[in-house]
């Protein structure tokens, strides 16, 4: 099965798809593609017309075209719904020369880890009389510059065009960059097997989560608070309308929105097994109870986003890099943390703060403004080290 991510990824990132900039050839190239792929996946089609879902009033008189397929439940719950997308447009040619962006990570990896996850998830509802929630699958357009996180993003005339599916959807997983590999070679091998999951503390699927934690061989899938990092991706338009959400990715990297991000530079084992994994937890939470959905609008949870920075921290030790005379964390401080006013450095040694900040968790449930700040400092260093 990996064959076909491979292929996938290839194609959307080639010369033919040149970019999948918004209403483009290639990204008519890469739209028939998608829905090629959801038809012998045994997708069925969801949106306006067919597969697609059509809006305009974008700038230059662009028209936009978001993907819609539908893997219907059963029972009860045939009526609810979770939605799973990954964007399929990019960043389109250079305006001078005959360079593209091929946009093989960013998002080329997650389009075809929904395609070949949602093949799973077909193929399993054929094994299952359970009552099940039915499955939404889309690619959204235009979520990439000029349209990020304005009205006119593929995410935004979805919500603004099926109020009525808005309403029946439990759960929305947004998947963006998952691809890559950390570090170019500078990082341990264990930090390969890394992907984030982030917002599980706005519903009640944290729990869900942390029984799949070793679901697949070689994965580590780990968990963040959303207020950890900036807001970024399909999923900001979701928080009007209170749904509860997961936003899964591996960070950014060196070839982000470049023309070096191509498909010979991926993980395909990885994104494999991500795939099964989101195969596999998209079929729990298809027959979760309803609680597990209730939205907490001011859930927070520093104390998954600490124990994901000590995991992290304690993979460091591997790095042969570091002198054997000195801890990871001295290491870090050195290298990355610059002693002066403008950083929230004096907190002293990590590995204490982190210590110190667990008991706080354990004890208080999160940590006030000044210390969490210290959170998004590490999370800085963290991604300095992996990137």
């Amino acid at each position: 099965m990996i064959d076909s991510i491979i292929d996938m990824v290839h194609f959307l990132a080639s010369r033919e798809c040149s970019g999948r900039r918004t209403g483009t050839p290639g990204s008519a190239a890469a739209r028939d593609y998608i829905i090629d792929n959801m038809m012998r996946a045994g997708i069925h089609p969801g949106g306006t017309n067919g597969y697609i879902h059509q809006f305009g009033g974008l700038p230059e008189e662009k028209t936009g075209s978001n993907i819609i397929g539908v893997v219907p439940g059963r029972g009860k719950l045939r009526d609810r719904f979770i939605l799973v997308d990954a964007h399929y447009d990019h960043l389109g040619k250079q305006k001078i020369g005959l360079r593209y962006y091929p946009g093989a990570d960013d998002n080329a990896s997650a389009v075809a880890t929904i395609l070949h996850a949602g093949k799973f998830f077909v193929e399993a509802e054929e094994y299952n009389n359970d009552a099940r929630r039915s499955l939404i699958i889309t690619c959204f357009d235009a979520e990439e510059p000029p349209y990020f996180n304005s009205e006119h993003m593929g995410v935004e005339h979805f919500c603004k065009d099926f109020p009525e599916v808005i309403e029946r959807i439990d759960l929305a997983i947004i998947l963006d960059m998952l691809g890559h590999r950390m570090g170019e070679g500078r990082v341990p091998e264990k930090f390969q097997e890394i992907f984030f999951v982030i917002g599980a503390e706005k519903s009640g699927v944290g729990a869900i989560l942390d029984e799949m934690q070793i679901a697949v061989k070689n994965l580590s899938p780990m968990r963040m608070g959303a207020h950890a990092i900036p807001p970024s991706g399909d999923y900001i338009p979701l928080y009007k309308y209170d749904l509860p959400y997961l936003f899964m990715t591996t960070g950014k990297f060196r070839q982000y929105h470049t023309c070096h991000d191509t498909a010979e530079k991926l993980d395909y084992p990885k994104l494999e097994r991500i795939s099964n994994y989101l195969a596999y937890l998209l079929t729990v939470l298809a027959e979760s109870p309803a609680e597990a959905f209730v939205y907490d609008r001011l859930g927070e949870n520093d104390l998954s986003t600490l124990n994901t920075l000590r995991e992290l921290f304690a993979r460091m030790d591997e790095d042969e890099n570091i002198p054997k005379n000195q801890s990871v964390f001295e290491f870090l401080h050195k290298r990355f943390i610059r002693d002066d006013t403008n950083t929230p450095s004096k907190f002293g040694n990590i590995k204490d703060f982190l210590q110190r900040a667990i008991r706080q968790c354990e004890t208080d449930g999160n940590l006030d403004h000044n210390e969490r700040s210290k959170i998004n400092y590490l999370l800085d260093v963290i991604s300095k080290y992996m990137h």
